[in-house]
């Protein structure tokens, strides 16, 4: 299991690379699998000549890449994400959502709370809609949504 925050409070004093190292750790991930880790998931995030730098230098973006990245290390079936889009460009949002997916098919589980449809009714197989702290709706897009788009069928839950 993983957990991605919003607002990533992470070891500033770290740099990138021990941060990823320390997780590593953690989790027991193997020097030699960790290392390619490290390197493959840093450059698919475009951070991998920031890992010497300490995290407290980094923009709020590069810190959720840092998060990301230390919750994908050990391969989990079952990742949380808070609002994981928050503070991503436009390249990283994409690859988070490209993982997401193949997490997803190859049996793994995300939950994750957002704002932006959009990005919900394109990535979810299954969707819960929460109002005041309660679930007012449930199930496959398809039964939550209907004909009409994922915001729509929010709004009307809404009223």
């Amino acid at each position: 299991m993983a957990y991605i925050p919003d607002n990533p409070d992470l070891y500033g004093f770290l740099t990138g690379a021990a941060y990823l190292n320390f997780i590593a750790d953690i989790y027991k991930v193997p020097l030699k699998i960790r290392n390619k880790r490290i390197e493959e998931f840093a450059d698919k995030y475009g951070i991998i000549d920031d890992l010497g730098m300490p995290i407290n230098s980094y923009s709020h973006g590069m810190r959720q890449k840092i998060a990301i990245i230390s919750a994908l290390i050990h391969e989990p079936k079952l990742i949380l994400m808070d609002e994981p889009f928050v503070g991503l460009d436009p390249k990283a949002s994409h690859t988070l959502k490209k993982q997401m997916r193949e997490i997803c098919d190859n049996g793994g589980a995300i939950f994750f709370s957002t704002h932006v449809l959009e990005v919900a009714e394109k990535l979810c197989d299954k969707v819960a809609i929460i109002k005041g702290g309660r679930l007012i709706a449930s199930g496959t897009m398809a039964e939550v949504k209907g004909n009409l788009s994922l915001e729509d069928a929010f709004l009307e839950l809404e009223e």
